[in-house]
């Protein structure tokens, strides 16, 4: 290209900027402002709302609808100004009234009369509007940059570090809504204290709040809120987020309340208790609220979803379970709970009317006494215990391979959160001294359930392994399976004969994914009368 061609273009070019900024100006001083900038200059003139709550939602639009923040005239005049007069004094006068605004609404964050010389309510105003022009032109371009979780978890992070250490909140005024919240935080006080804060800028009021230890440096937030109508639970959850370990939101749930949640916790508990000694049907939708669960179901013991992070599978009875789903993962504290509340339940179910199903009492043939019962949550740490117990050939003789670790999948699974049942012997309460679990076997709409049992070494030879075999035989009849299967050892010789001792009729096989090393054992299941 010759230089004379180059000049020609850059002519051309500025001819067209000059004409496109002509037609700009009309444009520009008739050009209605996008939702954030009415949201600021709303919240300016007259706060109806925590300032918080509108720089948060103003976080939330722009990454969704970056036309919500400014748009795509306004940036084309912007990008023009610079050489044309008019268009520039325009421009210049839309920015004052945006700037005036966002410059009020950083001073209501701060409090009234508050001091602190690290942070200007102009470099603030100055940072919220160049990082909402910013991202409202990348984001047209490369709309996959942000994820929303963290982007809104930093915004609440940075909005929080703008507010005055001790900023002068008036109290809430007018018609409030009760929220349940939950978090999970860093086990240091300061993130407590982070917490509280956050959410006071909001003027949200918290009722009660206790804190669980989850693991080494995390703790559980539980608290009942209260805030003013105008503060959307988005803004709560995306408050809460900014302290929590992931910082992205994934952490943080906020479900409504209700006028009750705000009464003395203990008494709430007692009076929900009476509740379901009166309808123990009422225990599901009970366990779901207790974890702020986004569904729950009551299914076949055989059928519906495995326990995963987000689903939670409870054992209530021999043939029901209990599924309980929620975007967020449950916390073991959480599977905990609702399976307590399911055992409160059985347990009085049991009271009133003996022998309903819920476990048997064993007594071994040296006269010691165990019970059997449906695994729950807060066994797993006992079933750990257990086959740490166990020789390293009694597990290979139940898994046919080497479990030295246990993960915690393995534990949700063989704990009671598959289909099918799954039973534990205790001595007490949760000294597990045997696990047996019932799974349907192959395609789960089968007819045939796969039976497998592991005794603690210190209680085997006693009739114990026996005893729960025969349970989980009676279980799968009940769950409405025909036939039980079973793999054993070829070297098992103990566990053969213990299979040949009781009362079916067993079919021997070779199962070619294990070869000769296995004996899979298969027998029908007598047909009960109805």
């Amino acid at each position: 290209m010759t230089p004379a061609s180059g000049s020609r273009g850059a002519a051309k070019r500025e001819e067209l900027a000059g004409r496109l900024a002509e037609r700009l100006v009309p444009l520009v001083e008739q050009l209605p402002f996008p939702p954030v900038a009415e949201a600021f200059a709303q919240q300016a003139s007259e706060p109806t709302e925590p300032p918080m709550q509108v720089i948060l939602a103003a976080a939330r639009e722009i990454l969704s609808t970056p036309a919500a923040a400014w748009s795509r005239e306004e940036v084309w005049a912007l990008a023009l100004a610079d050489g044309d007069h008019d268009l520039h004094a325009a421009v210049e006068q839309r920015i004052a009234q945006r700037w005036g605004a966002v410059v009020a609404v950083m001073r209501q964050l701060r409090g009234a009369g508050a001091v602190d010389a690290t942070v200007d309510d102009a470099a603030a105003a100055l940072h919220a509007m160049a990082v909402g022009l910013g991202l409202s032109i990348l984001l047209r371009v490369s709309p996959g940059l942000g994820d929303a979780g963290s982007w809104q978890g930093l915004a609440a992070r940075l909005v929080e570090s703008l507010a005055a250490a001790n900023p002068e909140v008036e109290p809430a005024a007018g018609e409030m809504r009760t929220w349940r919240g939950r978090v999970t935080i860093p086990g240091q006080p300061t993130a407590l204290a982070r917490l509280l804060r956050v959410l006071s800028l909001l003027d949200v009021s918290v009722v009660s709040l206790f804190t669980i230890r989850q693991r080494p440096g995390e703790h559980l937030v539980e608290m009942i809120m209260q805030a003013p109508v105008a503060v959307e639970r988005a803004t709560i959850a995306q408050a809460m987020a900014s302290v929590s370990d992931e910082g992205t939101g994934q952490g943080a749930i906020v479900a409504r309340g209700v006028s009750q949640d705000t009464e003395d916790i203990a008494t709430r508990v007692l009076l929900r208790c009476a509740d379901l000694v009166r309808d123990p049907d009422a225990a599901p939708q009970a366990a779901a609220d207790l974890v702020l669960a986004d569904a729950w179901e009551v299914t076949d013991a055989a059928t519906g979803a495995d326990a995963s992070a987000t689903v939670l599978r409870l054992q209530w009875t021999f043939d029901r379970h209990v599924v309980l789903r929620r975007r967020t993962p449950f916390t073991r504290t959480e599977a905990e709970r609702a399976s307590a509340l399911l055992r409160l339940v059985a347990a009085l179910a049991e009271l009133r009317t003996p022998g309903a199903g819920y476990g048997w009492a064993e007594r071994l043939a040296d006269g010691s006494d165990v019970w059997v019962r449906l695994a729950r949550p807060h066994d797993s740490a006992a079933v750990a215990a257990m086959h740490e117990r166990c020789s390293q050939q009694s597990r290979y003789q139940r898994y046919f391979t080497p479990m030295d670790t246990w993960r915690e999948e393995n534990l949700r699974r063989i704990s009671g959160g598959h289909r099918g049942a799954t039973l534990v012997a205790t001595v007490g309460e949760s000294d597990v001294v045997a696990l047996g679990n019932v799974f349907p076997a192959g395609d789960p709409q089968g007819s045939a359930a796969e039976i497998a049992v592991i005794v603690d070494d210190g209680w085997q030879r006693r009739g114990l392994g026996r005893a729960m075999l025969q349970h989980l035989i009676d279980v799968a009849g009940q769950l409405g399976f025909s036939s039980v299967r079973a793999y054993v050892l070829a070297e098992n010789t103990g566990m053969l004969r213990l299979m040949a001792s009781l009362d079916l009729d067993w079919a021997h096989r070779v199962d070619h994914d294990f070869g000769a090393s296995v004996v899979c054992l298969e027998a029908e299941l007598p047909v009960t009368a109805p």
